[in-house]
């Protein structure tokens, strides 16, 4: 059909279902391939080894072309198991969509591709990165032409190349192509590592040495500013958090796919100045929302909990939403709330909010900007877990009673302006405070004034001229407190749009 061409009115769907789908990139097209590509015999062996009876297989959408072959090949070599494949998963698709596999009584999950490397709270989890193919002696030689031979360097990787990082680093330690061990003096090359990935980590049990993330190792008395960062992987919401958290000397990142070298410098200064300019509209926010986007990161009800009390102190009406996957139009339905603080895992909390209709911030932005005395230095935090201990100890302003009584407005600088912040009373304090005849004012033309225990969304719908049916003042009824009687419910038309049942029929 021709795009310039009238639609039909009697379209049966046909386009939509003939219409191309989301490509999925295949990474192993033989049973060999995927063997070594997902390690299904590792993954074979910690089934067996555990005895584990349902496993879901959870792929990313780029990567679900191939879990038919894996599952298959699994069935073979664990033949007591059950498997099934989780996609289109609940948050990202980095995360471990445990609410899914909860909804099956998996006892396992096999997370495939790229993660956050978040921990699980209730599932034991494997994860299986992937080998993506890298050219160690290219990476090397160009790593040290920009660099110098001298120079120290901490290794980052995307997970898909992990398998490759300990070749890079022995690499860059000889020299590049041709070169020996010892042939670089004065500098140290240091590859981090990711413990989740080498056994299964199963909450609340004996994995203590098993931590989220990457981490590595520093020799005596240096730390992270004395080294530049490589980061082999594409660009990613991996390589922006580097940018922001991690303040070294400067950050390469190696794309192997068209292996290319780049300094990304310019780049982490425009993150952290659009991200600066959204903490000064968190500042100026009145009623904050507290989206949790995760399920599976540990800890993240204790986060909740905290921004509820900072908020409380702060004497800043909250409210709590879960909607799954976010989008611009979820958000759009709560015009009321001035900001959304975003809690995820640290891939996904830093949230490109142009589109949207209000800001999204990240727990530790959301702190910078209620937290008075607290001053930004120039460090980020994009892993709440790393923010836990300060938003539970640190109060908003010190006061012997534990509140804010300084009522001075702050100059916005989104405004221009002197901003005199609003202050919600905690809705508990005013239930046991009120009895149940003081509790709600009436609300009339005249007055215009309501108090439903501190309700934001209360007050934010007295002030539309629209409130919904049989809220309309509009004096019909009598006096001026009285509204139009309600009406009975008649039955409406039925059928379709292009043809309803009480009108002719032009189409057969």
């Amino acid at each position: 059909m021709e795009l310039n061409a009238p639609a039909p009115v009697d379209n049966d769907g046909r386009d939509v279902i003939e219409r191309a789908g989301i490509e999925s990139s295949r990474l192993a097209h033989t049973i060999a391939e995927a063997n070594a590509v997902y390690e299904i015999p590792r993954t074979a062996e910690a089934i067996n080894s555990n005895g584990y009876m349902r496993v879901a297989l959870q792929f990313p959408d780029e990567l679900l072309a191939d879990s038919s072959l894996v599952s298959s090949e699994l069935q073979l070599q664990a033949p007591n198991a059950r498997f099934f494949t989780l996609a289109d998963t609940s948050y990202g698709s980095c995360c471990v969509d445990e609410v899914a596999a909860e909804h099956y009584s998996a006892d396992l999950v096999v997370h495939y591709g790229r993660t956050c490397l978040s921990l699980t709270t209730r599932i034991p989890v494997l994860y299986v990165f992937g080998h993506e193919p890298i050219d160690i002696d290219d990476c090397a030689t160009r790593v040290l032409a920009a660099v110098g031979s001298g120079a120290n360097i901490l290794l980052l990787s995307d997970v898909a190349y992990m398998h490759g990082i300990e070749d890079i680093a022995s690499a860059l330690r000889k020299g590049g192509n041709g070169g020996k061990d010892g042939d670089v003096a004065g500098g140290s090359v240091v590859a981090s590592r990711i413990t989740s990935a080498d056994c299964v980590y199963k909450p609340g049990g004996e994995s203590t040495d098993i931590q989220a993330g990457r981490s590595w190792e520093l020799p005596d008395g240096q730390a992270i500013g004395d080294y530049t960062i490589l980061y082999i992987g594409q660009e990613s919401l991996t390589l922006t958090n580097v940018l922001l958290t991690q303040r070294s000397q400067a950050v390469y990142s190696y794309d192997p796919h068209t292996r290319v070298l780049r300094e990304e410098g310019a780049k982490a200064n425009r993150h952290l100045g659009r991200r600066y300019y959204m903490v000064q509209q968190a500042k100026d926010a009145d009623v904050v929302g507290i989206v949790v986007g995760t399920l599976a990161a540990t800890r993240y009800l204790r986060v909740v909990e905290a921004l509820k009390a900072l908020l409380r102190q702060a004497q800043r009406k909250f409210y709590v939403f879960v909607v799954g996957k976010l989008n611009v139009a979820k958000l759009a339905n709560f015009p009321e709330i001035d900001a959304f603080v975003l809690i995820a895992c640290p891939e996904n909390t830093l949230v490109d909010s142009r589109e949207y209709f209000k800001p999204i911030v990240t727990p530790y932005e959301l702190h910078l900007a209620i937290t008075r005395s607290k001053e930004w230095t120039g460090d980020y935090i994009t892993d709440f877990r790393d923010l836990l201990d300060e938003l539970e100890d640190s109060p908003v302003l010190p006061d012997e009673e534990g509140e804010i009584n300084d009522d001075t407005p702050h100059y916005s600088m989104i405004t221009g302006k002197l901003k005199q912040q609003r202050r919600y009373a905690d809705a508990r304090q005013i239930a046991a405070e009120s009895d149940s005849r003081s509790v709600v004012a009436a609300a009339n033309k005249s007055t215009a004034i309501a108090q439903y225990l501190g309700s934001a969304g209360a007050e934010y719908l007295l002030n539309r001229s629209f409130r919904g049916l049989g809220h309309d003042e509009d004096g019909k009824g009598g006096s001026e407190n009285e509204q139009s009687p309600p009406m009975l419910a008649v039955e409406g038309r039925s059928g379709i749009a292009r043809g309803y049942d009480n009108e002719p029929h032009t189409f057969q």
